[in-house]
């Protein structure tokens, strides 16, 4: 009766490897899911830092809007808050003016000195509204000439200006 297997070890063996093979079969298929998931919140996590970063921060140095083209190699990172009156989502006009038009310059800095000094790796856009009833405008509108289509995310965020009006920050991010 030496080295004889009975018909219990077959059908155990059997019913081990089916399990490891839909155990394997079922991670396979959920893996694409989970890390796309994971990229995706990656992204939700660095478009709210930025936005973030834009409505909460004066930026650096804190007059960074009133410096030169020539000079803008000083400026080491850019914000969009009313230092002057220390408030939460309080955004300076003249700040988000001259962030537009950095954004929207032809120079070589333009859209990638904005990346430059908003750390982004990959691509982004910026869109600032303010809801006045009567004369609803863009004050911000700086993206790429061309935009991805891979995984994209989106934060949208309710500010207050310095003149006492309202609006939105739209921050969308992408790889």
């Amino acid at each position: 009766m030496k080295a004889q297997l009975s018909f219990e070890y077959y059908f155990a063996l059997i019913i081990f490897v089916m399990f490891v093979s839909s155990l394997f079969l079922k991670l396979i298929t959920f893996f694409p899911f989970y890390s796309a998931e994971i990229e995706n919140q990656r992204l939700r996590s660095e478009a709210y830092q930025i936005s973030e970063l834009l409505i909460n921060d004066v930026g650096y140095p804190g007059n960074w809007y009133e410096v030169y083209e020539s000079e803008l190699e000083k400026v080491k990172r850019l914000g969009l808050s009313d230092g002057g009156k220390n408030k939460t989502n309080l955004i300076s006009m003249d700040k988000a003016t001259a962030f537009n038009d950095l954004c929207q310059s032809s120079l070589p800095l333009g859209y990638d000195k904005v990346l430059e000094l908003l750390d982004v790796k990959d691509g982004f856009w910026v869109l600032l509204t303010n809801d006045k009833v009567d004369s609803p405008e863009i004050l911000i509108g700086c993206s790429p000439n061309e935009f991805s289509s891979k995984i994209r995310t989106n934060i949208t965020r309710i500010i207050a200006f310095d003149d006492g009006s309202f609006g939105q920050l739209r921050v969308s991010v992408w790889k």
